[in-house]
């Protein structure tokens, strides 16, 4: 294994990027050689292995938690220092059949032909001769793969077994791949890589994505057929399972093919004609983009959209951010503005009645309120925080405008604000508690004309 100070000083900025801020980033960069001298004297003494640490992390992704390995720096320099002296020797053999985690590769890619979209598209909307596909999704793979495995794959590319060994010192921790490190893709791309030479051969067209997989053939029973020879071929080759509950068949000139974020389905039409056939976002992925806050977040999402039929949902974001842009600037005061509550929800609360606004309709006539109120705010453990909380409700409730009315021309609008301890009840309408003349029994006037009279 020829560990040189360049390769090494190579490795040690990889590992700073977008970690320059970290002390012990910058007190790694601040002696660059020290450090470089430091890694290479491990690896030769060996010593390297005792000081190999990670820590525990969860991380939430796409609704999922999961369980990270982080490595500390030493650890996460070593397995750059892997990736530049081992990549080379997996680029001589590979045939871009995964095209993920790799150098210019990616499912948006500038380069079409290392763009995961642009040959699914290409697929899907020229290929008329292929009618069926095969997705098929490997089973936990990072915890499945085992260093044994990795160590016959890499005997393929290389026959150092000392830079062998380094790698599964490096790559592995509790004899499993570890997942988010720089070097666990890399590792499974290498045990994967006789696989991904197979599948060119076993179909028309094949393309992976990390654990992802899809194959076009010509008909239905080459379609099954290949399923089960890709099944076969992970578990006594790898020893690992596909996910039985997500392997899909699926006609290409009738179905929706779903993959790596996109839906594409064809239209119908000849390869020569226009219109063949259109790609959408999953509906996840449409519905974050549309509440993305971020112009960072936006150019993330912008990348996955311009690759889809979805101008008229970029064009409603962009709208959004610009507007969002005004807005950090500029604010207007209206009237009374707070969030709105809805009088049912305020039944069996009190609240206090701050300000209120009336409007009369063409006649004159008081027909519509909005009340500015608040209401005690309690904590997590159901006591008052002393803090009231503000809303507003308006609306047509006949019997709370003409409460407010009466009561204004009564007291005069100044000096019967605020109006505290208020209440309100849905009485065949929302009224205030208490503010209406309501009969008990039948015969009792109640304060209004009695419904029975002498003769």
């Amino acid at each position: 294994m020829n560990v040189t100070e360049e390769k090494v000083l190579q490795a040690m900025k990889k590992a700073a990027e977008g970690h320059s801020n970290q002390k012990e980033v910058e007190r790694m960069m601040a002696n660059p050689k020290t450090y470089s001298q430091m890694v290479i004297t491990s690896i030769k003494t060996g010593e390297y292995i005792n000081h190999l640490e990670y820590r525990p992390l969860e991380k939430t992704n796409n609704g999922k938690i999961r369980k990270i390995d982080s490595p500390f720096l030493f650890t996460f320099v070593l397995q750059h220092l892997f990736l530049v002296l081992a990549r080379p020797l997996y680029q001589r053999h590979d045939n871009y059949n995964c095209l993920h985690c790799k150098p210019e590769c990616g499912i948006t890619a500038k380069d079409p032909t290392k763009s995961v979209i642009h040959k699914m598209k290409h697929t899907i909307y020229d290929k008329l001769h292929l009618h069926y596909g095969v997705i098929i999704d490997e089973r936990q793979c990072y915890q499945h793969h085992r260093p044994k495995v990795f160590r016959r794959e890499m005997r393929r590319i290389t026959s150092d077994r000392e830079l062998i060994e380094f790698g599964i010192n490096v790559c592995f921790y509790k004899n499993r791949l570890p997942i988010g490190t720089p070097t666990s893709s890399f590792v499974h791309d290498v045990i994967m890589l006789d696989f991904d030479h197979w599948m060119k051969q076993a179909t028309r067209f094949s393309i992976r994505v990390a654990d992802d997989n899809f194959g076009a053939v010509f008909d239905k029973e080459e379609a099954s057929q290949l399923k089960w020879r890709i099944q076969n071929f992970w578990w006594y080759r790898y020893q690992i399972r596909a996910k039985v509950a997500t392997i899909r068949i699926i006609n290409l000139d009738e179905e929706f093919v779903s993959f790596s974020g996109y839906v594409i389905k064809r239209n119908g039409r000849g390869i020569a004609e226009h219109d063949k056939g259109y790609t959408r976002i999953r509906d996840n992925i449409r519905s974050a983009a549309s509440r993305c806050k971020k112009d960072e977040s936006w150019s993330a999402y912008y990348g996955i959209l311009s690759k889809g039929d979805c101008y008229a949902l970029m064009q409603k974001i962009e709208q959004k951010m610009k507007l969002r842009q005004l807005t950090e600037k500029i604010r207007i005061n209206r009237s009374l503005d707070a969030p709105n509550i809805n009088p049912r929800d305020l039944a069996g609360k009190q609240f206090t009645i701050y300000d209120y606004d009336i409007k009369c309709d063409s006649k004159g006539t008081p027909n519509w309120i909005k009340c500015l109120i608040g209401v005690p705010e309690v904590g997590e453990d159901e006591n008052p925080t002393g803090r009231m909380k503000a809303f507003e409700f308006h609306g047509s409730y006949m019997y709370i405008v003409e409460f407010m009315t009466m009561a204004e021309r009564t007291f005069g609008k100044k000096n019967m604000l605020p109006l505290e301890e208020m209440e309100i009840e849905n009485q065949c309408g929302y009224i205030f508690k208490g503010s209406t003349n309501q009969m008990e029994y039948i015969g009792d006037s109640g304060g209004q004309t009695s419904l029975f009279t002498n003769s």
